[in-house]
């Protein structure tokens, strides 16, 4: 478990630098889910049904590019910067292969974070929230989680897969195919 949260932290670090040093890329392309989430939520009853799954695909389409544009960034750093896709895709495994169990305690990682971040203020609002509100407050929580948490999600889950390609190389060996 403490391998397991080792390899959560330094994932979050490079998350939280990755984000600050290019925080206007981040928060500029989460803005685009930011205001579809709030429209979404905020006039739901009021939003014709092509609008709704247009702003869906609007949504998940802007998150497949920060996810893109992430990549790209980050496959610039050191230590990635030099490999071909393919010494990426071994280093990524073999980083999996070292650590598969810390590789899969993220995943409880990621749901505590859900239960705390997603989970639990619905709840809240649910029961502190007067009904007339609750539509409002929603809006804008969900408009505040797109740059912050969703946005954090998003690297803090590519921080993993980074941090497992970089991470102690003593034991994995790219294997070129021999010309025989």
């Amino acid at each position: 478990m403490r391998t397991g949260l080792a390899l959560s932290w330094a994932a979050l670090r490079w998350a939280t630098h990755f984000y600050a040093r290019h925080f206007w890329i981040v928060f500029g392309l989460s803005m685009i889910p930011t205001v579809q989430r709030f429209i979404a939520v905020r006039y739901s009853d009021d939003l014709p049904a092509a609008a709704q799954i247009g702003g869906e695909i609007l949504t998940g389409l802007a998150r497949l590019l920060l996810v893109y544009v992430v990549l790209r960034l980050a496959f610039r750093e050191p230590g990635l910067a030099n490999l071909t896709l393919g010494e990426r895709w071994l280093r990524l495994t073999a980083g999996i292969n070292e650590r598969v169990r810390d590789f899969w305690f993220q995943f409880l990682v990621l749901a505590a974070a859900f239960v705390v971040l997603d989970i639990l203020p619905t709840a809240a609002i649910a029961l502190l929230v007067p009904d007339e509100w609750q539509n409002l407050v929603s809006s804008v929580l969900v408009s505040v989680k797109n740059p912050t948490v969703i946005a954090y999600t998003i690297l803090w889950m590519l921080g993993i897969g980074r941090t497992l390609m970089v991470g102690d190389r003593r034991t994995v060996t790219i294997h070129e195919p021999s010309a025989t």
